[in-house]
């Protein structure tokens, strides 16, 4: 298909043929001229046919010249249309531009390439469809070579296509500096930018990953010559990539000592004999110094599946041995620690009652063989049917096996192997079983002296207690023989006589029988009890000094109080020891100012909190520093024990006791009981 010769093509012709017709008419006009000149001045008869033999050779020139040049143009035309044809078939994108940025010609290549028809873009500005990042370099190569009349070869920048997307095109411009115009040739080069960008991106994916890689390669071809390091092999080594690449065996970084187990494994890997789990080696770095390396050799292969060298992986595993040196040394120090402890340590696996681990003091204790500490019935099995596997127990106990008494901790814990296994640290406590036995007994026997010397003391009023219903026993049974030996007595008359009798001795022996209960020697035997009953029995005793001593005993106490867990016997004797220490605190005390008051009440949901204020001297700084010490006492002629037997006795009972200031004078002795569950 062929399109009209534009107007530019034709005046391109016409520029290099009108000169030379021009000239021949101007030579045909003077020459013409001459002639009649000629004629007209020799008035010869020859001039005239002269004249017509010029015209005619005249008009033969310009005949020939006008035949010649019409031969010219139509070979310009068929050349253009030729020429024109070819930008038709084109499939890169022929154009023409003027040096103003005007596109005036393009050819159909355009719509493949950029979408647009050639229409479309015909008339427009050439730089409107330039990516406006390239827009700068092309305007500078336009300027510093199209303009100046030199041509350019080769230069890539990118286009934007009609749904909007980018196109790489290669530029090829030629400028006609007299017609004001560039010829342009554009190739789409898109997909080879994309390929260089793509492989541009593997290559730096690959290099980073090279570079970022811990672990050194190296390659070598078939005769051992290395053909590629990466940066982590030239860092491990302290040598270059050039210092290594092209290097044959020995290699550089070989160690004089050791060479022979290199030269050995190389031999191995040129056979194939590679070990799948690698093997270890020596190398000696640039600086000297040797480092312990892990290497892993597979081999290469070409895409026809020829076989063109090996690729080592190699590990620097020096710092990992040093770690497992280390981690031995700390094991074997950890292990004479834990033999050296007074205490049996193990570990042992709860579901096959496999032992770990034993100290040397578990195996004595236990008298186990070392060699045959593995699959027993150790004695933690046993115990943990009872407390479970699962929880962390504490707990003293009984050995079973050898009859010591033993505080144990038992845990569960991560062994090195990922499994949940068992540890039990088992402390020897028979001494301190043995002692606390020694101190409960003599606390018993000093609670029990405390006792017998606290009646020794109210033995002067519990005599008078006991005189008055005695002595009126005595009388009563006086006066019914009197009656009787005289006959003036009835039955009657008897039978009210003998039921005062009666009253005095029920008094009488419930004086004795407190004494009795309160002396007696017993296991301390911790229930459930009213307070209100323990408050009685103590009052009994209590008020007989007070009454004596002219102290005015007073009592708070709440309503519906729960039950306490106590001992009565041991409680009583506190309170006891607390009232009549009050009664004696006020000797020197007004005797309208000896007040003593007894409150009961609650401290809290669990405890039961008992108070005994008294109005007497109080208790010095000093003093109070000691108060609970044993063998301190104020008093001229005390023991020093009883408080501190009380407070043995409270703690007993998971309770405490203490002493405060009484604003008012005198001194507060408060201590705390726990109640009963409800």
């Amino acid at each position: 298909m062929s399109r009209p010769v534009p107007a530019s093509h034709l005046s391109s012709q016409w520029n290099l043929t009108l000169p030379l017709f021009s000239l021949l008419l101007i030579m045909l006009g003077a020459i013409g001229a001459a002639a009649v000149m000629l004629v007209q001045q020799a008035q010869q008869q020859w001039a005239l046919p002269l004249l017509l033999l010029l015209v005619f050779a005249l008009l033969a020139i310009a005949g020939w010249a006008l035949f010649a040049l019409r031969g010219h143009i139509n070979q310009r035309v068929q050349a253009e249309q030729e020429r024109d044809q070819f930008s038709q078939l084109s499939l890169d994108m022929l154009g023409v531009v003027d040096f103003d940025g005007t596109i005036h010609q393009i050819n159909p290549a355009i719509e493949r390439i950029l979408g647009f028809k050639p229409g479309e873009v015909i008339g427009t500005y050439f730089f409107d469809y330039v990516h406006k990042q390239d827009i700068g370099p092309t305007l500078q190569v336009v300027t510093d070579k199209l303009l100046n009349g030199e041509p350019v070869t080769y230069f890539e920048n990118r286009f934007r296509t009609r749904n909007g997307d980018l196109k790489w095109l290669s530029w090829t411009a030629n400028p006609d500096v007299n017609e004001h115009q560039h010829y342009i040739v554009a190739h789409d080069v898109t997909r080879r930018k994309e390929f260089e960008h793509a492989l541009g991106e593997e290559s730096a994916f690959r290099k980073a990953m090279e570079d970022a890689l811990s672990t050194g390669m190296r390659a070598i071809d078939m005769q051992a010559r290395i053909t590629y390091v990466n940066p982590a092999f030239c860092a491990m080594t302290g040598f270059n990539e050039n210092e290594l690449v092209g290097s044959v065996p020995p290699y550089p970084y070989w160690p004089d000592r050791g060479y022979e187990a290199h030269q050995h494994n190389l031999e191995l890997t040129l056979q194939g004999k590679v070990k799948q789990e690698g093997f270890e080696l020596m190398l000696r770095r640039k600086d000297g110094a040797l480092i312990s390396v892990l290497f892993h050799v597979s081999p290469l292969f070409d895409n026809e599946g020829h076989q063109t060298g090996w690729m080592a992986a190699m590990t620097d595993i020096t710092d990992r041995l040093r770690a497992n040196e280390q981690l031995a040394a700390a094991y074997e120090r950890f292990v004479a620690v834990l033999d050296g402890l007074d205490a049996a340590v193990s570990v042992s696996d709860p579901d096959d009652n496999e032992v770990l681990f034993a100290n040397d003091h578990y195996r004595q204790l236990y008298r186990l063989d070392p060699a045959s500490v593995h699959f027993c019935d150790v004695p933690q099995t046993r115990r943990r049917k009872h407390h479970g596997t699962d929880a962390s127990f504490e707990l003293e106990l009984q050995d079973e096996l050898n009859q010591r008494w033993l505080h144990l901790r038992d845990n569960p814990i991560k062994w090195v192997d990922g499994r949940t296994v068992r540890m039990e640290i088992a402390s020897d406590i028979t001494e301190r079983k043995q002692g606390e036995e020694m101190y409960r007994q003599q606390l018993d026997k000093l609670q029990t002296t405390s006792r017998l010397i606290t009646m020794g003391e109210m033995a002067s009023s519990l005599a008078h207690e006991l005189n008055q219903p005695l002595a009126a026993i005595s009388n009563y049974c006086n006066g019914c023989v009197a009656r009787i030996e005289a006959g003036t007595t009835t039955p009657q008359e008897l039978l009210g006589v003998m039921q005062k009798a009666s009253t005095q001795a029920e008094r009488a022996g419930t004086i004795i029988r407190r004494i009795r209960e309160f002396v007696k020697k017993s296991a301390p035997d911790r229930s459930s009890c009213q307070v209100g009953d323990i408050i009685d029995a103590t009052l009994g005793f209590a008020e007989i000094d007070a009454r004596k001593s002219g102290v005015q005993l007073e009592l708070q106490i709440e309503a519906d109080l729960p039950e306490v867990i106590a001992d009565r016997i041991m409680i009583e004797q506190v309170l006891l020891n607390l009232l009549r220490n009050a009664i004696e605190a006020m000797h020197a005390t007004p005797m309208p100012e000896r007040q003593l008051l007894l409150s009961v009440g609650r401290k809290d949901n669990t405890q039961l909190l008992i108070s005994v204020t008294d109005r007497g001297h109080g208790i010095t700084e000093a003093s109070r520093a000691k108060l609970f010490a044993p063998f301190f006492t104020t008093k001229p002629h005390g023991m020093g024990m009883g408080l501190n037997i009380c407070r043995s006795i409270i703690e007993f009972h998971h309770g405490q006791l203490w002493d405060e200031a009484n604003p008012a004078g005198g001194t507060i002795f408060r201590f705390t009981l726990p109640l009963a569950q409800q």
